[in-house]
């Protein structure tokens, strides 16, 4: 456009002397005229008449007579004129043309300075914070200092970061260590314990205390991950893994729940796409994570029901889906369910028959530790911890047919 503007100006240009050049050829024509009619004085009137009407009179003779004095065709001057003018115009398209070169190697050198500093952050962002390999002055220069003093900051930010992290993670693993051993400790006294009792009136009291014992040491362990997790201080180790493995692991823990529950768990429309699937993922976080999900459908879902596991591809991500057939969620729970130490309504109805019905301990004792961090409130936050971190997603949603279904998605190409 810049190149079209002076392109325009030097035509305009042109044009005015052309424009000019016709103004003094008519002045010229005219002082010539003055001077014939000022030598014929006398035969004004004839003049007036070939001016007026040239055909009336024979202009080949005239142009004869003019060449034998040397006019052809032209007035004096003209071709000058005509010169100006072509220089004049050859001269405006040099000087665009010299306007193109000039601002096209500019934005072509300004481009190729743009670039590189796009390929420095880039490479930035990927961990390699190695300085900008030349310095040049320009008007990029002052950028390129202020990119290079924040890469600086940025290295020493980042160093910073790791070690901090790295300090964290071995102070959780102290503190696990540190819990650890008084728990385990409390374990063998409880057993201890139990053999001194059995068969007195303080039998039930010692398995109470076991069972709380075990609640405190599977609470202590998911608070621990958690926190790693808010951290990042967990190390994922991301390989492709066969989901159906994956679901197969899952389930063998969750399978005594499902056996006092009288429920099952199935695949649905698996087809022949799920011998083939794999998942970008940490084979054992994500276990854990969906182990979380499973113990979850199998505490909403009423006894004698189906928890239903679906899988599905396609070219975003890869879907994992854990149904049950209770009584769903409803929009506070929705909101919230995700939360820490959040509990559903049925678990909380659950506990208040329990309770009613002088069994309160009965699912920590019969069950395990296996349903203590989802009845607690933090399977499904630890669920979705590991998930995202990961790069995954997870979602809750209700079914149409009732229930609630729990979404894992890997996305690809991340």
């Amino acid at each position: 456009m810049f190149t079209a503007c002076i392109f325009g100006a030097g035509f305009l240009f042109c044009s005015m002397a052309l424009l000019e050049s016709y103004s003094i050829n008519e002045r010229l024509f005219y002082d010539r005229m003055a001077a014939v009619a000022a030598a014929f004085s006398g035969e004004e009137e004839k003049l007036m008449q070939a001016l007026k009407d040239p055909r009336r009179y024979d202009s080949g003779a005239g142009r004869q007579a003019l060449a034998r004095y040397g006019y052809e065709g032209e007035l004096p001057g003209g071709q000058s004129v005509r010169t100006c003018f072509t220089v004049s115009f050859v001269a405006a398209g040099l000087f665009a043309a010299a306007f193109f070169l000039y601002f096209s190697g500019e934005r072509n050198r300004l481009k190729r300075r743009t670039q590189a500093l796009t390929e420095y952050l880039r490479q930035m962002e990927e961990g390699d914070d190695t300085l900008f390999p030349e310095k040049r002055q320009d008007l990029f220069s002052n950028l390129e200092d202020e990119i290079c003093k924040t890469v600086q900051a940025l290295r020493e930010s980042r160093e910073n970061l790791r070690r901090e992290k790295q300090r964290l993670a071995d102070n959780l693993a102290d503190i696990s260590h540190q819990f650890k051993t008084p728990l385990t400790s409390l374990g063998v006294l409880s057993e201890l314990l139990l053999r001194h009792v059995e068969g007195s009136a303080d039998e039930a009291l010692v398995r109470q205390m076991e069972g709380q014992t075990d609640r405190l040491a599977e609470l202590t362990s998911v608070l621990l991950t958690l926190s790693r997790a808010d951290a990042g201080a967990i190390s994922f180790v991301i390989r492709q893994v066969p989901v159906s493995e994956l679901i197969e692991c899952s389930l063998e823990s969750v399978l005594p729940l499902l056996e006092k529950k009288g429920q099952s768990a199935r695949i649905l429309d698996e087809g022949d796409a799920l011998e083939n699937l794999f998942l970008a993922c940490d084979p054992g976080w994500t276990r854990q994570a969906l182990e979380n999900l499973l113990k979850n459908a199998c505490e909403h879902g009423p006894e004698g029901t189906q928890i239903g596991i679906r899988v599905w591809d396609n070219p975003v991500f890869a879907g994992i889906a854990v149904e049950d057939m209770g009584e769903g969620l409803s929009p506070g729970e929705l909101r919230h369910i995700f939360e820490r130490f959040y509990r559903g309504r049925s678990i909380r109805i659950s506990e208040k028959e329990e309770k009613g019905s002088g069994k309160g301990s009965g699912l920590t004792q019969n069950a395990g530790e296996s349903s203590l961090v989802c009845s607690t409130g933090l399977g499904l936050s630890l669920a979705r911890a590991l998930i995202e971190g990961q790069n995954g997603e997870l979602g809750a949603q209700n079914r149409k047919e009732g229930g609630a279904r729990f979404v894992i998605k890997f996305y690809k190409n991340l």
